[in-house]
């Protein structure tokens, strides 16, 4: 049980957006890790609950994955974008069928509203946010234009959002927040994410480390590279000589240079992660999260608060020091006429 509403807004938050990350992501993880990674070699092929391992076609999973990204990025966001046109329109099309108002009538302010249909809140909104924000992020090395493509579609998604709040939906009751919630640690992890997934998007979806090594080793201008990369299927497996993309002998062993390529991959992961993290924390060491000139502003009014509360409190005391002598005041006068009465009488 939450103590809070706030704890129980996080934690749906955070539930809701893993249920969609696995939804969304799940194929772009397998093309980009995992696709064609266990086929094996011909004659001794893996198989999975009696099936053959899926492979990558000729231009490899890098090339897949690119295309899947830009189905996403393009065809996707279009639909999204169509349905924040038409949804509403229909709504607000099947609630005029609900309501009876007399479109004549002059309306008042409240009934006004009541013609406009409910608002949903922004959970939706960030959560399309967020998920474009991964989109961009953990696969940019697969397809660099992803962010271009977000670019212009968030042109055009802050128009329609905003005909969609001002025009046809009701103004929503307006909540105190101090941030964005568990929605920036999302982000933060996603950022996170991006960095890991992109080292191994390079190091061992695409043909750069491969390229570079053998450039190192054999030739600098990559000739010969496609032949190197083709291994010969094993001697008895195929009815003729079978050529596929790995780094393997006769046999159908592991070569010397797959080794050195693994060593060479894992390396650039560890590298590449350190360099990157490394360069953000000097970026958050070296820009500050609330400017110099702005702090100086807060510092200032927290300290004429203070001196405004101790100002009170003086003034205050004073306050208090004139009743009690005004008081004093009162008991010496009641005295002075006690002894003049008295002295009357005798």
């Amino acid at each position: 049980m939450h103590r809070t509403q706030t704890e129980f807004d996080d934690q749906l938050t955070f539930k809701v957006f893993i249920f969609q990350f696995v939804n969304f992501y799940s194929s772009i993880f397998y093309i980009a890790f995992f696709k064609g990674r266990f086929v094996g070699y011909p004659g001794h092929y893996n198989s999975f609950f009696g099936l053959r391992s899926e492979e990558c076609n000729n231009g490899g999973c890098l090339v897949e994955l690119a295309q899947q990204l830009a189905v996403i990025m393009i065809g996707k966001q279009m639909i999204n974008n169509a349905q924040e046109i038409i949804v509403p329109k229909l709504k607000t099309f099947i609630h005029h069928l609900k309501i009876s108002l007399d479109k004549n009538a002059i309306k008042t302010r409240w009934e006004e509203d009541y013609n406009l249909i409910e608002s949903q809140g922004l959970f939706d909104e960030y959560l399309e946010m967020v998920l474009q924000f991964g989109f961009i992020t953990i696969f940019v090395a697969a397809f660099p234009l992803a962010p271009l493509f977000a670019l212009l579609n968030n042109w055009v998604e802050i128009r329609l959002d905003a005909q969609k709040y001002v025009c046809e939906t009701r103004r929503p009751v307006a909540d105190r927040a101090q941030d964005i919630g568990v929605w920036f640690s999302i982000l933060d992890g996603m950022a996170q994410l991006a960095v890991i997934s992109n080292a191994f998007l390079i190091a061992f979806t695409s043909e750069f480390l491969p390229r570079l090594l053998y450039q190192f080793q054999h030739d600098s201008n990559l000739e010969g590279y496609t032949d190197f990369s083709l291994a010969v299927s094993p001697n008895g497996t195929m009815n003729q000589t079978c050529r596929y993309r790995d780094f393997r002998d006769k046999e159908g062993h592991y070569t010397l240079f797959y080794w050195h390529l693994l060593a060479f991959r894992l390396g650039f992961v560890i590298v590449f992660e350190h360099l990157v993290f490394g360069f953000c924390r000097l970026i958050d060491f070296m820009v500050p999260d609330v400017p110099e000139a702005l702090e100086i502003k807060i510092k200032r009014e927290r300290y004429l608060a203070k001196q405004a509360l101790a100002d009170t409190d003086t003034i205050m005391m004073m306050a208090r020091g004139l009743d009690e002598e005004e008081d004093d005041l009162e008991k010496i006068s009641v005295k002075v006429d006690s002894t003049i009465k008295t002295s009357k009488k005798s």
